[in-house]
């Protein structure tokens, strides 16, 4: 088992929330590079605006009007992924390796990339590790969902969603993108409604509201039993509210609207990403401190939900 770091909590707890480090963003072909430094500065922003709030092992969910104890959990760092720069497939494999670990001793896995191509191995680990059916909430402005081009290969930050319905027990119809927006090419129109995606587009989820987005969300991705992956791109945000990614589209969500949808799958999804956070696009590390704010979010709901 690769080592950790205790964060929060008590070393001995039997319930865990692991966090991982994929500093990678080498495949951000069609975007700006620099979510490599991501991880890095999201633990950051975790030591110095949120672990001073927690006394006497527990904090006060301000939004959720409740305490949180931490006795029996723990946060573990086990650090960052050693990243092949010269060789995709062999940081995607290390990737793999790590979640499976991570998986198979029973902790709930946080993973900060890198470009959304991490996800990749991620869930490949996740679906070898799983039985029966699987389900994805994508949080997103861009689909995911090219099979290949000549740029970018088959395992870009653009496949990460196709790549998943590649493997035998993700299915189209528990796959359900969330803040997705903007243009994209024909073929992908054409794919998306003959396998039966589920989109609730950005401008769909602010006529709906957030809640019934989220409800709606986890009803689909989790529709038979499905266990559920929830991968967050960054940029399902918009600009002003997440000056650090790597592609803006205009029209995304608010921070108050992702947390808000978090903090309502949280207690139902099995593992989760946070990707395509770039520092070195950020304004006073503001969209570093959302995902530093989400993964409290997600902490506090699993242990209120218990």
């Amino acid at each position: 088992m690769f080592s950790s770091k205790l964060i929060l909590g008590k070393p001995d707890a039997k319930r865990c929330f692991a966090l991982i480090g994929i500093p990678y963003d080498a495949s951000s072909s069609l975007t700006r590079p620099g979510a490599r430094f991501a991880p890095g500065r999201i633990r950051d922003a975790i030591q110095q605006n949120l672990l001073f709030r927690v006394q006497d092992n527990a904090f006060y969910d301000v939004e959720g009007e409740r305490l949180i104890r931490l006795d029996g959990y723990a946060l573990d760092d086990y650090g960052d992924i050693f990243v092949s720069g010269h060789d995709h497939m062999a940081t995607h494999e290390r990737a793999r390796q790590y979640m499976a670990e991570i998986l198979a001793s029973g902790a709930f896995p946080i993973v900060l990339g890198g470009d959304h191509s991490v996800s990749i191995p991620l869930m490949k680990a996740f679906h070898d590790h799983s039985d029966g059916p699987l389900g994805i909430i994508h949080m997103d402005a861009h689909l995911d969902l090219m099979d290949e081009s000549p740029r970018q290969g088959r395992y870009s930050g653009s496949s990460p969603m196709r790549r998943a319905l590649d493997l035998e027990r993700f299915q189209p119809k528990n796959l359900v993108q969330v803040g997705v927006r903007g243009f994209n090419y024909p073929d992908q129109y054409e794919y998306i409604t003959s396998q039966g995606i589920h989109h609730i587009t950005a401008s769909k989820l602010n006529a709906m509201g957030t809640k019934a987005a989220a409800e709606q969300a986890i009803e689909l991705a989790g529709a038979g039993g499905a266990r559920v992956y929830l991968s967050l791109d960054a940029d399902v945000m918009d600009h002003a509210f997440a000056p650090g990614i790597g592609m803006e589209e205009a029209g995304g969500l608010t921070s108050a609207q992702v947390l808000q949808f978090v903090r309502i799958v949280a207690p139902h999804i099995a593992a989760m990403d946070i990707v395509e956070v770039n520092p070195l696009m950020d304004k006073v590390d503001v969209t570093s401190n959302i995902a530093a704010h989400t993964i409290f979010t997600v902490i506090a709901a699993r242990i209120a939900a218990g």
